[in-house]
């Protein structure tokens, strides 16, 4: 069996049955959830190009909300800065405390990376209930393009930093805030995938989990892996969500010897729903330009080697590094 065979994948017919039958209301909710109300300068100078050519840029792609993660949790009230920080002791959290995670790691790391990487731009997308930290972020050099939702769940918000990768000549890397001690060496892996005129960089994820009752093995982590841009990442996304509700796209997978099993975290707006549309409809469209793949040394998973296999069929110059 084939890639293909085990996965539903978002395809053409899908996109054309998406144009052809979203209704303008639709269109409307989608840009609440997706559009950007404003982008704001970082305080440094612009970055200037990088790579073959000055017209390709790099752009570091991360994103920014605080709410609970899945559908059944209850909302949150209106943020302040106060209440990020003192969110675990004011019983706010049900996950990670949002100032220590996610907006910490932003103020200890940010400077030092951008003065290593000063032709990279940063680009933070923002929650529109955190506009009150624009002044902070662009301070610490991030580019914000503030959005005009606050997110629901943990979607839309986990899906805003792919949007980088709409435009064409650049270079992105996505990341997640609470790893920005990482960063130099992912902008590297970067740069390194481009050095090789392939298309992706990701390190497979959940490659150890069990098979038998669901499927969690993705191809892609939502804030780790980079690509060159060009994709219609947001038509991607609104046609996922529109086929989703309609139930007009599998949620399971047909797993070798065992049958089809039910793909987990597919569910919104809740977590990793943003991984299972990476699979279903992003990691089909990019494994064509190539695809260098970084494999933990431990992985062991049934799908891998297809995984690796789908790769290689779709460009025979796709790549595997072990670490």
């Amino acid at each position: 069996m084939s890639w293909t065979d085990i996965f539903p994948v978002l395809d053409d017919d899908l996109l054309d049955q998406y144009r052809a039958g979203v209704s303008e209301a639709e269109r409307e909710e989608f840009e609440q959830w997706f559009g950007v109300e404003r982008v704001i300068a970082a305080d440094r100078p612009p970055a200037s190009g990088v790579g073959e050519s000055a017209a390709t840029r790099h752009v570091v792609s991360a994103t920014l909300f605080w709410k609970h993660v899945n559908r059944k949790d209850p909302d949150l009230p209106k943020p302040t800065r106060e209440m990020l920080i003192d969110a675990k002791r004011m019983g706010l959290v049900k996950r990670f405390a949002p100032w220590k995670s996610y907006i910490e790691p932003l103020v200890r790391h940010t400077r030092e990376a951008i003065e290593r990487h000063p032709e990279v731009t940063f680009r933070l997308y923002l929650a529109a209930d955190l506009d009150f930290l624009i002044p902070e972020l662009t301070g610490l050099g991030w580019e914000i393009h503030l959005m005009k939702s606050s997110s629901i769940r943990y979607s839309p918000g986990g899906f805003w930093r792919f949007l980088a990768l709409e435009e064409k000549n650049t270079l992105v890397t996505v990341i997640d805030t609470d790893r920005m001690n990482e960063v130099s060496s992912e902008i590297a892996r970067t740069e390194a995938m481009a050095r090789l005129d392939l298309g992706l960089w990701r390190v497979p994820g959940y490659y150890n989990s069990d098979l038998t009752k669901q499927v969690r093995y993705r191809p892609i982590l939502g804030g780790h892996f980079g690509g060159k841009g060009g994709i219609p990442v947001r038509e991607l996304i609104e046609c996922f969500i529109w086929h989703w509700r309609k139930g007009t796209l599998p949620e399971t997978a047909r797993i070798p010897g065992l049958g089809e099993r039910p793909i987990r975290f597919s569910e919104w707006p809740s977590y990793g729903f943003d991984e299972w549309f990476q699979l279903a409809a992003m990691y089909p469209r990019m494994v064509p330009a190539g695809t260098l793949t970084f494999i933990p040394t431990d992985a062991r998973s049934l799908l891998l080697p297809i995984d690796v296999e789908y790769t290689t069929w779709a460009n025979p110059r796709s790549e595997c590094v072990y670490f």
